[in-house]
């Protein structure tokens, strides 16, 4: 047996933490494909995994090996086992080939010169970039949102290389009169665990990361920083590097200045950096699901492919409940023996497999939509132009767009939504006196809420010393002052008012 990793960014070398590799001495002597290959400063992309991944699975084959694809990167899965799941614009997409160099990555030919669309779509701010696909592809431009420059910059790449619209080229697609688009034989097996349970694991998982060198890792990312680095690119999206970059940049800021680099103020920064990353991690394995659920289901009942969910909620019955199972119908599977029906191995598996979506990608592409929420839009900008003090000036706040066919039901349903109704409900009944009813319920709330705060650090003497302040009045300097002394503030400006 042989492995090929898919997990988008284990291709890059070293970075063994933040990338969360199988660390060496789990592998159990297997071999594993498509891991430890790729300069930091390099992009690997969908395109490039599929035409390594389809080379490896032909040579693995050829030696009478078998191949087992790992990892969670759902996309870069999908686009290996089926046709036409990708929009294909480079004419060589990434080949490991003898003649790259020792970085990976592919000597510089003359056709990889810049071209004037790449400065334009370098250089030109968002909203320049949204405009210019509304102009030349509007049905994509419908899709996406307009700060979602990633995703606007793909569309209009796909145009200027193609020279033909990201949607004619999605409905040529799927268009096609081609039946079966499954590349090869496969049976897939999804470990799922209770999402409570699975939270709680990757808040740990992160807490391990810290601890085995995650900031090590980070820094020495940030070594190799340049001027062209694109943090929407590569590498650099990584859970773990945007987040603790705050801390990192006041860490290094207190080197540079010669202040201590061990402080109250660089700990709790460090600690909500952590819990930034903690929050994304779980909601990448929140979109996972949901990958998995929208995108990959509907393809594999397209074709019959069997999905087998393995119940990994409890560790102490991993043997029976995991690698038992799968091993069992794995062998089933290459003696081309009859497979167990996928709902009767798991409990979860009647809920969570059945699909979310069709598979009618163009129909649903067709029926997406935009649609404003007059009622949060108006709220919104009362609500700005009260808090905002008299004669300045700031941007007023854009639209509340609602995205998808049924984004606007779901939105309806929101807490901003529900909010924004019993705002405006509260003006019409309390007339000009509402927004000072409001001001005066957001203190008391702040001040209660600063109380149960005060309470938690007065049992363990959490208070800062005013003696530490500067004494000169100016603030730019000073500790941000303690919750107590906010509470002291908060309690005279209620009083005052």
């Amino acid at each position: 047996m042989v492995t090929e990793n898919v997990a988008a960014y284990a291709v890059y070398k070293g970075l063994d933490i933040i990338t969360n590799k199988m660390p060496i001495e789990e592998r159990e002597g297997v071999v594993h494909h498509l891991m430890d290959f790729m300069a930091m400063d390099r992009e690997y992309s969908v395109l490039d995994f599929k035409a390594d991944a389809s080379k490896l699975i032909k040579d693995i084959h050829d030696r009478d090996h078998l191949p087992v694809v790992v990892g969670g990167t759902h996309y870069y899965i999908q686009s290996l086992l089926w046709k036409d799941t990708l929009l294909d614009t480079k004419k060589d997409a990434g080949t490991m080939s003898d003649d790259e160099d020792d970085t990976g990555a592919k000597p510089s030919t003359p056709e990889e010169e810049e071209r004037p669309h790449d400065a334009f779509l370098r250089d030109s701010d968002t909203p320049t970039l949204y405009k210019k696909l509304q102009e030349v592809d509007p049905i994509m431009a419908k899709k996406w949102h307009e700060n979602d420059r990633r995703k606007i910059s793909r569309s209009l790449q796909v145009y200027f290389e193609t020279g033909q619209r990201q949607s004619d080229l999605i409905r040529k697609q799927h268009s096609s009169q081609e039946v079966h688009r499954l590349r090869m034989p496969a049976c897939i097996f999804w470990v799922y665990s209770a999402p409570d349970v699975l939270n709680a694991r990757l808040d740990t998982r992160v807490d391990k990361m810290i601890k085995g060198g995650l900031f090590d890792e980070i820094q020495g990312m940030r070594k190799n920083i340049g001027p062209e680095t694109d943090y929407e690119r590569g590498i650099w999206q990584a859970i773990g590097y945007k987040e603790f970059d705050p801390y990192f940049s006041a860490l290094e800021k207190a080197v540079t200045d010669g202040e201590a680099t061990v402080s109250k103020e660089l700990e709790t920064l460090k600690a909500e950096c952590t819990e930034v990353m903690k929050i994304r991690t779980r909601q990448y394995a929140k979109r996972q699901v949901q990958w998995i659920r929208n995108k990959l289901l509907p393809l594999c009942r397209e074709e019959e492919v069997k999905v087998y969910i393995l119940d990994a909620t409890s560790l102490e019955t991993w043997k029976q409940n995991v690698s038992d199972i799968a091993i069992s119908i794995a062998k089933d599977f290459f003696a081309g023996n009859l497979l167990p029906d996928p709902k009767s191995v798991c409990q979860y598996a009647k809920e969570m497999l059945v699909p979310q979506r069709s598979n009618d990608t163009v129909g649903a592409l067709e029926a997406w939509d935009k649609k404003e929420c007059t009622l949060c839009t108006e709220m919104q900008r009362i609500m700005h132009s009260k808090s905002t003090a008299p004669g300045s000036t700031g941007p007023t706040p854009s639209p509340v767009i609602i995205h998808g066919p049924t984004g606007l039901e779901q939105h309806f349903k929101s807490k901003l939504h529900r909010r924004m109704k019993t705002n405006k409900a509260d003006m019409e009944r309390d007339g000009d006196n509402w927004w000072f009813f409001k001001a005066q319920e957001f203190k008391k709330r702040r001040l209660a809420g600063l109380q149960k705060e005060t309470s938690i650090e007065s049992s363990s003497g959490d208070v800062t010393d005013n003696s530490e302040m500067s004494k000169d009045g100016d603030d730019v300097d000073r500790p941000k002052p303690s919750k107590i002394q906010r509470l002291d503030q908060a309690k005279e400006y209620t009083t005052k008012d």
